[in-house]
């Protein structure tokens, strides 16, 4: 079997490693190196997710109006040809950028609300290039889709299942392949 480093964080889970804990007030946070080793070009990330949202009760800027609502769970995937993996610094705010980071390849993502029970989920990878390779894979799922910025409810419980890649555009639906 194909096995890679997952870590589960910030009530969380992603590929990659955790590199450190920053314990100093007033600003605590963790650094995280996303990604791992990858070069094959998958259409789609398949699974199952089941997932409680508590409401929101711990919000940060610059999600703030997420306070008392329902929490978002996410589930993404990006194949990126960084030089290494990408350092998450969640104490001085260095996160990934999805919209200019030039090394990202490929992305797909989806949000998740209340579910009952297990669902099966396709999300199409949409790619920005199909001239350069990969070297990097990441798949995040978090409970709270702003976690990263300690942005979520405390109660929000997910859980993720079966993950695969789809590699033949004909197992999606024309729905997805236009995504």
């Amino acid at each position: 079997g194909y096995e890679q480093d997952i870590v589960v964080a910030m009530r969380g889970i992603y590929t990659g490693k955790f590199v450190k804990a920053n314990t100093s007030l007033p600003n605590p946070g963790a650094e995280l190196d996303w990604g791992v080793s990858f070069s094959s070009r998958p259409v789609a990330l398949k699974g199952y997710v089941d997932y409680r949202p508590g409401t929101v009760n711990k919000a940060n800027a610059p999600h703030t109006g997420m306070s008392g609502k329902p929490d978002i769970a996410n589930v993404q995937v990006f194949l990126t040809d960084w030089s290494s993996p990408f350092r998450i610094s969640t104490s001085s705010g260095k996160f990934v950028d999805y919209d200019t980071d030039a090394g990202i390849i490929a992305i797909g993502t989806a949000d998740f609300n209340a579910t009952s029970g297990y669902i099966e989920f396709t999300i199409p990878i949409t790619y920005r290039s199909t001239t350069r390779i990969p070297r990097y894979v990441v798949i995040a799922a978090s409970a709270s889709k702003y976690g990263d910025y300690f942005t979520g409810s405390t109660s929000s419980v997910m859980y993720v299942d079966e993950f695969s890649f789809v590699y033949d555009p004909a197992e999606l639906t024309e729905e997805q392949r236009a995504m």
